[in-house]
């Protein structure tokens, strides 16, 4: 037999409520419905559980004798459950085309639905209308509407976590100052430590409120309404997808973000632009961000095997890739001759996106310097500083000024490992230095006006100045093999 065809009685056994007997379940619905009260908020005040019988509205309301003449929305879901909103969603998630096979679902309901609930609730005590503690709450209601669409159109499955998440946020302004009585009430009560018109707030004046001070203020059940809650925002979020490996900039001038002075590009080219963009090309995120272990100078280059790094692909749509789409990557930008390339690009996990910001203090770097001096050094001399290099130097170095726009101005103690100094010619050297992470290599060697001591300058009793320098290795151990 048909539902639609079913008696009552047959119904009524096979679906829980809050009633033990049919006659005063149908009074119940008529009285709630009668009060401006959808059908859905009807089911809910019953007891019904969510299930099918939310879906066949009509059949129910035939059933129940409830008449079609409601042309307000309704007081206590400000008609939330009665439009398109799971049609809303699935069209708008469908747009985005995101390969999820699962999501969460997050609601922002207007503050006055708290306190039309409470008004709703007095109203079916004082009309002996039994109310279950564990009735069909609101936003479930929602998420019941919305899965059932999402699982029918998108095979999409609403869960209670998952990486993808919709939030919606709905607003009424019609009844967006009901809660003021209760705000004016925390105010009265706790003045210094008031909390305005937030929800928590309203949530815990109302459960202090007593029935007898609320209906002074409010009334039961809900004052009528002309026009319906409506939906703000549809927003899809999605858990970030990172990308790890190590980087070479085998040219100058190129930073390793993109390079902007009042609204003008500096460098034409950037590291993050040079990986991220065809990431985002491949996981359709809104965004990209490159964190590196640390940052070289757009004037220096990035040699040997690279520096670690790894890119945050920001709200993706796709992340059900295969390795070899990201090693693709890495190949054309060798074959197009780019000035960045890449080694060992590929998907990691969260946490192992920690290794690069706990491996930023114990981490050593190896540098190739072009030194000039303002006269040639003297054997002896050169000896003597490659003698000092042989053992760990103790620098203490203030915040260079070319940072100090940017930078607290401090001093920092930072060690250099070990320096040795080749001559080239005429009064040129080839420096050879490691150092501890953090340590400005340009400052040590021309000093900075005597704010990094020692500094080779110092240490060779010369003027000395820095014409180019490479970074030829980064000790950590990064990305994950």
């Amino acid at each position: 037999m048909a539902e639609s065809a079913e008696p009552l009685s047959g119904f009524f056994a096979r679906h829980k409520t809050a009633f033990n007997d049919i006659e005063q379940l149908q009074q119940a619905a008529v009285a709630l419905h009668k009060s401006n009260v959808c059908v859905w908020c009807v089911l809910r005040f019953l007891g019904f559980e969510l299930g099918s019988v939310y879906q066949q509205q009509t059949d129910i309301a035939a059933k129940l004798k409830l008449s079609n003449t409601n042309d307000s929305p309704c007081v206590a879901c400000l008609g939330i459950l009665n439009y398109d909103l799971a049609d809303q969603v699935v069209s708008k998630y469908r747009e985005q085309q995101f390969d999820a096979t699962d999501v969460v679902i997050g609601i922002e309901l207007p503050k006055s639905v708290v306190v039309r609930h409470r008004s709703m609730q007095l109203y079916c005590s004082s009309n002996k209308i039994p109310v279950l503690s564990d009735m069909v709450d609101i936003k479930d209601a929602i998420k019941y509407m919305i899965s059932q669409q999402l699982s029918r159109q998108c095979d999409i499955h609403v869960v209670g976590e998952s990486g993808m998440r919709i939030d919606l946020v709905f607003i009424h302004s019609e009844s967006s100052s009901e809660c003021q009585f209760l705000v004016k009430q925390d105010i009265s009560r706790n003045r210094r430590n008031a909390n305005g018109d937030s929800r928590t707030t309203i949530v815990n004046e109302l459960a202090a409120c007593s029935d007898e001070k609320f209906l002074a203020s409010f009334t039961s059940p809900p004052p009528a309404i002309s026009t319906a809650a409506w939906l703000e925002t549809i927003a899809f979020k999605r858990a970030s997808l990172f990308v790890g490996g190590r980087y070479l900039k085998l040219e100058r001038n190129v930073s390793q973000t993109p390079f902007i002075i009042d609204g003008r590009r500096v460098t034409e080219f950037s590291v993050s632009e040079i990986i991220g963009e065809p990431l985002k090309l491949l996981t359709r995120c809104d965004s990209y961000n490159l964190v590196g272990s640390g940052r070289e100078d757009a004037d220096v280059r990035m040699l040997g095997d690279g520096r670690p790094f790894y890119l945050e692909c920001i709200n993706p749509r796709t992340t059900q890739l295969e390795q070899q789409q990201i090693h693709d990557i890495e190949h054309n930008l060798k074959q197009t001759n780019s000035p960045v390339q890449v080694r060992q690009l590929q998907l990691i996990k969260p946490e192992d996106t920690k290794v690069i910001k706990e491996g930023e203090e114990n981490k050593t770097k190896h540098y190739c310097a072009l030194v000039w001096f303002a006269n040639q050094l003297s054997e002896e001399k050169l000896e003597e500083i490659n003698k000092m290099g042989q053992k760990e130097i103790v620098l203490q170095q203030k915040t260079p000024i070319r940072v100090l726009h940017r930078r607290a101005p401090l001093t920092r103690p930072k060690k250099i490992l070990s320096l040795k100094v080749v001559h080239i010619r005429g009064r040129f050297y080839k420096a050879s230095i490691e150092s501890e992470a953090g340590t400005y290599i340009k400052e040590f060697v021309h000093g900075d006006l005597g704010r990094t001591v020692p500094s080779l300058a110092q240490m060779a009793n010369e003027t000395a100045d820095i014409f180019e320098l490479d970074v030829e290795k980064v000790s950590l151990d990064f990305p994950p093999s």
